[in-house]
């Protein structure tokens, strides 16, 4: 199955229990930025970033085994019991963010004065991958972007130039794979350009032992006006 029509994006509320807690599991799956979630918690409550939950436009069945993105023979932590009531109308496949800051602090990302806001926080769970969510989310987010005044929206991701080497997937313990997809030349078709490289940005603790920062391109891309 394949998404053909807009999905809901729902508003996640940093107060709710069950909402952080599947935020974070979702972190754990994505392999970075766990970390951060208080950080964003908090961006939340003073309206800086503005997160959702990315649910299908139709009901579907996820599977009880949730893969990890940098090893999908292991699972990772189970989702909420979707046989209790709280749980549910929740079970969302990602989530996404438009944010006014970057929790890094760089303001060439994101500046409210000058209409720049960034693209975030942007995961979708491995199974659900490959089936068009992430084109139509961020058909979607762009929108909001405009209805929200931005005329430019950017984004962070591994810089291209890098995810293609071999070296660069093994120092970080996890096995090169030419057939994954490189994440900026996916945004590349969806209009972005890179404006900054090999910019150290994402916290990674080699097999070798040292702490590092993995290089991240940052992109960009002017908006139509409301």
């Amino acid at each position: 199955m394949t998404a053909s029509s807009p999905n809901k994006l729902v508003r996640f509320n940093p107060d709710e229990a069950k909402e952080v807690e599947e935020l974070k599991r979702q972190r754990v799956l994505c392999g970075w930025n766990l970390d951060k979630v208080e950080v964003w918690r908090e961006q939340c409550r003073r309206g800086v970033k503005n997160l959702y939950w990315i649910h299908p436009a139709v009901p579907i069945e996820t599977p009880e085994f949730e893969p990890l993105n940098s090893d999908n023979s292991r699972a990772g932590p189970p989702p909420p019991d979707p046989s209790a009531d709280v749980y549910d109308s929740f079970q969302p496949v990602g989530h996404i963010s438009l944010d006014w800051e970057d929790y890094e602090g760089d303001t060439t990302l994101c500046d409210r004065e000058k209409g720049i806001i960034t693209l975030a926080t942007f995961f979708i769970l491995l199974s659900q991958q490959g089936k068009g969510y992430g084109s139509v989310v961020m058909k979607q987010t762009e929108q909001m972007a405009v209805e929200v005044g931005a005329k430019e929206i950017t984004l962070n991701t591994v810089d291209g130039e890098y995810a293609v080497q071999p070296w660069w997937w093994e120092q970080q313990g996890i096995k090169f794979d030419s057939r994954l997809r490189v994440n900026e030349r996916w945004y590349e078709r969806l209009g972005y350009t890179a404006y900054k490289r090999a910019v150290p940005r994402y916290p990674c603790r080699t097999v070798d032992g040292r702490d590092i920062l993995l290089e991240a391109v940052f992109m960009r891309k002017k908006l139509p006006q409301a």
